[in-house]
């Protein structure tokens, strides 16, 4: 009986666990078990990179580095000291010193003021190589100045029609061929009428070339294209409107080469209202006002106009760059003056993003014409750095090239062109510090 009552007991407290395991399972399953603690205490997870935030896009801003050379006008001695015999002439050593500066820039034009039309073509009684008065160079002078870096020249001068129409037809096909561009002087109408836009860079300057004289010689009835002729600039309408051509066509920058100057040996323009033609190419949009043919150099003045959106526009104005390469000299002229030229040296820079197009660097460098070492182009503030006998010269005479260089200067400064600079780069750099602001 006893025995009986045990294992009834056995077997109720068989079943109460059993019962008990079969709830616990469904209360504290695995699952349960893992959701539970979550609930409880947190399960720490592999830590997850956050998303990188956007970055703001860098302003696009662009600049490209233009210099300017002035008067080129090679004389009979020039070309003598070039000649190898033979009909063969080499002009490399005159550009060979200044070269390193002029091959520095994206876009680097001259003046070029003689015809390239080879020997043959006769005009008023001259063929053959000359200088003075109708002036025509050995073609190997281009080819020089092309490989020292020239990129594009203004013909828009009163030498243009020194070998005559047919002259400057060939001194065009010549040029070009060797990858130049050309302005001022044209082939064609159409060609007169497409304004010459230059992109470097994604910045797009226009350039135009025009000549107050042709030397009397009368340009070809029909072919009144063939130069851009601007008589004393008496009547500068055709030039604004060329100006405005260029701003239709996408021009960001505009240059005006103006060759003028009734007194060729003066410090200053003359006459005076030149100044006030400056003034009216700059309002109509000119950003550059590259004068040439006096044989001294004059003059940078900066005008300042506003702009639609009412901020102001700086326009660089430089009345004559002197004579860059010539057999001009004292005492057979009336100045020593006429040795010495000023080179261009300038930033341009565009925001890609806006359009807007400005000048953001403005410097000068004052060169002289070493005519006893094959009429070598020397930029002075390099020779001032060396030792006179590595550039064939006297300490003496050094000296006396000092002492020019600061005429040159003082005549470049005269019409307060320091200031105007400065107050140009500051516009400058408000543009920059708005591009990176936006």
């Amino acid at each position: 009986m006893r025995r009986i009552y045990f294992i009834g007991i056995f077997l109720i407290l068989v079943i109460i666990s059993f019962f008990i395991g079969t709830r616990a399972g469904e209360i504290f399953s695995p699952d349960a078990l893992i959701n539970s603690g979550s609930e409880t205490e947190s399960v720490s997870e592999p830590d997850q990179e956050p998303e990188p935030e956007a970055e703001e896009p860098e302003a696009d801003l662009r600049t490209v580095n233009l210099i300017a050379v002035g008067n080129i006008f090679p004389h009979v001695p020039n070309i003598e000291q070039a000649h190898l015999g033979d009909g063969r002439y080499d002009f490399s050593p005159t550009f060979e010193i200044i070269a390193p500066i002029l091959q520095k820039a994206d876009l680097a034009v001259a003046d070029l003021e003689t015809s390239q039309a080879g020997p043959d073509i006769t005009f008023w009684g001259y063929s053959g190589y000359t200088g003075y008065p109708l002036f025509n160079s050995p073609q190997e002078l281009s080819v020089a100045l092309r490989d020292a870096g020239i990129s594009l020249m203004t013909l828009g001068n009163n030498h243009a029609l020194d070998r005559g129409y047919e002259g400057l037809l060939a001194s065009l096909d010549h040029i070009r061929s060797l990858g130049i561009k050309t302005f001022g002087a044209y082939k064609s109408q159409d060609e007169r009428d497409k304004p010459l836009i230059i992109e470097s860079d994604g910045i797009k300057i226009a350039f135009i070339g025009y000549t107050f004289s042709t030397n009397g010689i009368s340009i070809p009835e029909g072919h009144e294209y063939c130069i851009n002729f601007a008589p004393g600039f008496s009547d500068i309408a055709p030039v604004i409107e060329d100006i405005n051509t260029a701003k239709q066509a996408g021009a960001d920058l505009i240059a005006v080469f103006p060759h003028w100057g009734e007194n060729e040996y003066a410090q200053e323009p003359y006459p005076q209202y030149y100044r006030e033609v400056a003034a009216e190419l700059a309002a109509a949009g000119a950003d550059l006002i590259i004068g040439g043919h006096p044989k001294y150099v004059q003059p940078i003045e900066w005008f300042f106009n506003h702009k639609p959106d009412g901020t102001e526009r700086a326009t660089l104005a430089i009345y004559s760059q002197g004579t860059f390469l010539s057999n001009q000299h004292y005492p057979a002229n009336i100045s020593p003056l006429v040795e010495y030229h000023l080179l261009l040296d300038l930033d341009l820079s565009k925001n890609m993003d806006t359009g807007e197009a400005w000048i953001s660097r403005a410097d000068y460098e004052i060169t002289w014409i070493h005519r006893e070492w094959r009429h070598r182009i020397l930029p002075l503030s390099e020779v001032f750095n060396g030792l006179p006998q590595d550039y064939n010269l006297s300490e003496s005479k050094v000296e006396d090239l000092k002492a020019m260089y600061q005429r040159n200067i003082e005549a470049a400064e005269a019409y307060g062109h320091a200031e105007g600079k400065l107050k140009a780069l500051t516009i400058s750099d408000q543009l920059f510090e708005k591009a990176y602001s936006e």
